[in-house]
């Protein structure tokens, strides 16, 4: 049986770590691993993993693997994996964070890659125009997204009354880089407005102090904002809500606006070039991330569509056999 690794220098939840629950749960035949070397590590989300794969230090996997999957464009940092003993390398990008410093710069680094897995095609396209050199190694392959068990969780009982008004939730990790700045930009239009509303904000921030320079943005909102920190489980929340609301700088895919598709839940989310491989007029609206001014503009429209938008998005389907075969075929 193939061995596989995973490394993740720090697992704490979000987008990433997600995809990659889904898809180790879905590997079949296949003896899973996973390495990480940061002591602050969630060691509850690692128990998570712990159902799945083996997981440890990178020190404590002295042997051979067929395929190491890592899972940082920074991994040039870190002398420890150097050491893993592997056939094949595979470099699997799920944003791109301060590309100056990343891997992609180090051609060294770059051609002891194997393959570099994109998960939306903008993404690979933005990558490949920015390093042409990496052109033949760039292959696109969507995450995993399991769901049967998105909407099985959605029905799980709830201990939350919502109000009669307009709800909107985000699930996102708390800072600067997830849009919390135009979130509370948005919120204060709606707040001016006298437009009653509820936004539900499902997430935290491994790092406190971001997460309170974040919430000196949102002085004024504590009606209005309900913060629950990181569940287990956000899908039945997700599901009783308007919209998702993500207004990220950037993503290479946005994980938590195909969850609420998934569960009917139309969007709003900025104009980074992969939104558009995923939001349309039909399930719901793509805003600026530069100018703000103009979110004004589309409040009558987020109101008054919201039930035509649930409407079209109320059988959307997710297809998980193509990507699981791509994955076979690139380390089966």
């Amino acid at each position: 049986m193939k061995k596989i690794l995973f490394f993740r220098p720090l697992m704490a939840l979000g987008g990433t770590e997600i995809a990659m629950l889904s898809l180790i749960k879905n590997l079949k035949n296949y003896e899973v691993y996973l390495a990480y070397v940061d002591d602050t590590s969630d060691q509850k989300l690692l128990d998570r993993f712990r159902k799945y794969a083996k997981v440890g230090k990178v020190a404590d996997f002295d042997f051979q693997f067929d395929t190491l999957i890592i899972t940082t464009n920074r991994y040039h940092t870190f002398d420890e994996i150097k050491q893993i003993k592997r056939k094949q390398t595979i470099l699997w990008v799920h944003y791109f964070f301060k590309l100056e410093t990343s891997v992609f710069n180090d051609k060294e680094e770059i051609a002891a890659l194997d393959k570099i897995v994109v998960v939306s095609k903008t993404a690979a396209n933005k990558l490949i125009t920015k390093y042409p050199y990496l052109k033949s190694k760039v292959l696109t392959i969507y995450n995993v997204i399991e769901q049967e068990e998105i909407r099985k969780k959605a029905l799980e009982p709830i201990d939350i009354q919502f109000q009669s008004c307009l709800n909107l939730v985000t699930t996102a990790r708390i800072c600067k880089e997830k849009g919390f700045i135009r979130m509370a930009y948005l919120a204060n239009i709606l707040k001016n407005k006298s437009i009653p509303f509820k936004w539900y904000v499902i997430g935290d921030n491994h790092y406190p102090e971001r997460k309170l320079e974040m919430l000196e943005y949102f002085k004024g909102l504590d009606d209005y904002f309900v913060w629950l920190g990181f569940l287990d489980n956000p899908y039945n929340i997700m599901q009783k809500c308007d919209y998702e609301v993500l207004l990220s700088d950037d993503e290479t895919w946005g994980l938590a606006l195909t969850e609420a598709l998934i569960l009917g839940v139309p969007c709003i989310t900025t104009d980074f070039e992969a939104a558009f491989e995923q939001i349309n007029e039909n399930n719901g609206f793509i805003l600026s991330r530069d100018n703000l001014a103009s979110y004004e503009e589309k409040i009558p429209d987020i109101l008054e569509k919201k039930n035509k938008l649930k409407n079209n998005v109320k059988n959307y389907y997710y297809d998980n056999n193509k990507i699981l075969k791509e994955w076979d075929d690139l380390i089966g």
